[in-house]
């Protein structure tokens, strides 16, 4: 019989592999995000280059109307325990040495301008921009980011004056 309550949000009713299916959630994130950003919208694409620390492009804005401006994006998705990792390097491919944070890192403003993360949950989005993380530890819970929770402002407004009053906001 087939269930009445099914939900968009339902979770591995194949029952594929924990390990393999949380691989895969990241990427059907990833394809997610794209799709909400079009439907806002914005120029996205996602980048087809694996091996750098951003998963999509956008052109957010300066202000409303105003000047494009090119972004690098890192999508995360939000843990079970509801926090965001701000961290990248700690999966791999064949060659990998499994040794606990040899090579994970924090990212920074070098690595990428954006980072969005999704409530698996919800399909809520955490628009986090990067230089927001420098003074967090290496994950958030979203109940601390409440203010950046599906804040299409920020891609509206992606200045100095509009962040720094957001990232004040957050430190209250």
């Amino acid at each position: 019989m087939l269930s009445k309550d099914r939900k968009v949000t339902d979770l591995n009713i194949t029952g594929k592999n924990p390990n393999a299916f949380a691989a895969l959630l990241g990427d059907a994130h990833e394809f997610l995000v794209t799709g909400i950003l079009i439907r806002l919208g914005f120029d996205v694409g996602t980048m087809q280059v694996k091996g750098v620390a951003y998963d999509l492009w956008l052109f957010a804005y300066e202000n409303p109307n105003g000047r494009k401006v090119s972004l690098r994006v890192q999508t995360k998705t939000a843990s079970d325990s509801g926090s965001i990792k701000f961290t990248g390097g700690s999966r791999g491919g064949v060659d990998r040495i499994y040794i606990p944070h040899v090579k994970e890192y924090k990212y920074t403003t070098e690595h990428n301008d954006l980072i969005i993360g999704v409530d698996k949950h919800t399909f809520d989005l955490y628009l986090i921009p990067t230089r927001f993380i420098e003074k967090w530890g290496k994950s958030r819970s979203i109940r601390k980011m409440q203010a950046l929770k599906n804040n299409w402002d920020i891609l509206l407004n992606w200045n100095d004056d509009f962040r720094e009053k957001l990232e004040a906001s957050l430190l209250k």
